[in-house]
């Protein structure tokens, strides 16, 4: 039985006729994501994505997949007028979240670390300068979500975001100044870091743009001592081993936490404007990004 959001593809979307059995991923408001078994034997990710989740699939065409960086491949787009599929490789059967080897979390830094040089290469050569500028977050668009935070129902006038005001336009002037641009996963959490026999591999690239940040890296830190008990200090390790640049452990420590800092920002804006509504329960989440928000303030100054 074709799921109701995926019904209305009935007569576009051939596959569907293929499909011996679905199996619900996630559903959200606006996301709903199966993995289907064909005719055949073989596995495909179905995601069905409504209003501004249904942007994904432009997003792997003129980003992601210009880049080179590890993805998972595209079979097949398909779009209403508000919703759209993206037909995709199953890409493997366990997440770290699932099966949070140490191992694999290190391996996950690793390859940040070269997907970040690897992007950072390939953007002056592989995109255009309008797609560039299309997924760029730059400087003034974080302080632009500051001021938008502390314009918020839920955070207004608050005193950790008015001292951020303060000392985040240096920290950013600096990093913009100093880390060459790439891609930004947004989202590099467990449940999307998919275990693989030759590795680890990123999924669910609907949140990337570019910036320097490494908000990527704050994320898998803390999940990786959430879930396999590894230390900061073994993941930044394993990080730095893949960086081509003398990069130091002070500086590296501060681009993380300045990269946390972004992460919080952008995620607590999304949250705020509209997140909470599309993901039950996560109004909850707000005092815990802030406290994390506060503690990385510390760290910075």
């Amino acid at each position: 039985m074709i799921p109701e959001r995926l019904s209305a593809y009935d007569a576009i979307i051939p596959l569907l006729d293929e499909v011996i059995e679905w199996s619900l991923l996630r559903k959200w408001s606006l996301s709903e994501v199966y993995r289907v078994t064909l005719k055949s034997g073989q596995t495909r990710i179905m995601k069905w994505g409504g209003k501004e989740m249904a942007g994904e699939a432009t997003m792997y065409q003129q980003l992601v997949s210009s880049l080179k960086v590890p993805s998972p491949h595209i079979y097949g787009f398909f779009q209403l007028e508000n919703s759209a599929v993206i037909i995709m490789e199953d890409c493997g059967r366990y997440n770290l979240e699932q099966q949070p080897n140490p191992a694999h979390f290190l391996e996950a830094a690793r390859v940040l670390a070269r997907l970040r040089e690897t992007a950072s290469a390939n953007l002056g050569k592989n995109l255009r300068s309008e797609v560039i500028r299309s997924y760029s977050a730059s400087a003034a668009d974080f302080l632009a979500l500051l001021d938008d935070l502390l314009r918020s129902r839920h955070l207004v006038r608050n005193e950790t975001l008015l001292s951020l005001q303060t000392t985040f336009p240096h920290e950013l002037q600096k990093l913009y100044q100093t880390v060459p641009f790439t891609l930004v996963h947004h989202d590099y959490h467990a449940k999307n870091l998919v275990i693989q026999k030759n590795g680890i591999l990123p999924i669910d690239w609907s949140l990337a743009y570019l910036s320097p940040h490494l908000g990527d890296l704050y994320c898998l830190i803390a999940e990786a001592r959430s879930f396999s008990n590894v230390s900061k200090k073994d993941i930044l390790s394993a990080f730095r081993d893949e960086v081509h640049s003398d990069l130091s452990i002070e500086q590296l420590n501060w681009q993380v936490s300045v990269g946390g800092i972004c992460w919080l920002v952008k995620t607590l804006k999304w949250l705020v404007y509209g997140g909470t509504d599309t993901i039950p329960g996560s109004e909850a989440w707000i005092p815990d990004l802030m406290n994390d928000l506060e503690n990385l303030m510390k760290e910075v100054n």
